[in-house]
């Protein structure tokens, strides 16, 4: 038998990709495919909205929890300032002039370090308003008092008036601010 001598054989054509060509020229194909690239762009969709609204909710709670403890350990500070000019009060009632001139100072920790804090702007201006203006308020009735401009009991009376203020007024005011805080990020599950 000669190579030549073989007849060749054709293969029986492949009903599939017939089938595939007909199923292509058909309607049900076309909507199906059309469902199917719909449900994917929809479902895309919906993945990255939810996505980005835990983004944000995550945001949210690392800003809450971040001021909120700002806000506290300004407000702890400030309480410790009040003491702290309550026993200089207490301390230049004697009257000597070498009480007077002591070195005061105010823990400023909490406050100088809010310069580097990004919460800091989140925080309600009036609150810093006010803390600004005790250290400055009380460190100029220091030194008015150190060197005789204000007498003892001119410079106590006047200090005695801020540090109510400070108490009945500005104090509240944190505690009432931070509760709001406190209590938002309790809503999301977490404990402070």
């Amino acid at each position: 038998m000669k190579p030549t001598d073989v007849t060749p054989t054709i293969p029986p054509p492949d009903t599939r990709v017939k089938r595939d060509k007909d199923e292509a020229f058909k309607l049900s194909f076309w909507i199906s495919q059309f469902f199917i690239l719909a449900a994917t762009i929809l479902g895309v969709y919906l993945a990255a909205n939810q996505g980005f609204k835990q983004a944000l909710a995550y945001g949210e709670i690392q800003s809450d929890k971040s001021n909120y403890y700002l806000r506290k350990s300004l407000q702890n500070e400030i309480v410790v300032n009040i003491q702290l000019t309550r026993e200089y009060l207490k301390r230049i009632q004697g009257g000597s002039m070498a009480l007077r001139r002591a070195p005061f100072k105010l823990e400023t920790f909490v406050w100088e370090s809010m310069k580097y804090s990004p919460a800091t702007l989140e925080t309600p201006s009036e609150l810093l308003r006010e803390n600004s203006d005790f250290h400055r308020k009380v460190m100029d009735l220091y030194e008015k008092i150190a060197v005789s401009d204000y007498s003892v009991q001119k410079g106590t009376e006047l200090i005695e008036e801020i540090l109510t203020h400070m108490e009945k007024d500005v104090l509240p005011k944190f505690e009432k601010n931070t509760a709001e805080l406190k209590e938002n990020i309790e809503t999301y599950g977490l404990k402070i």
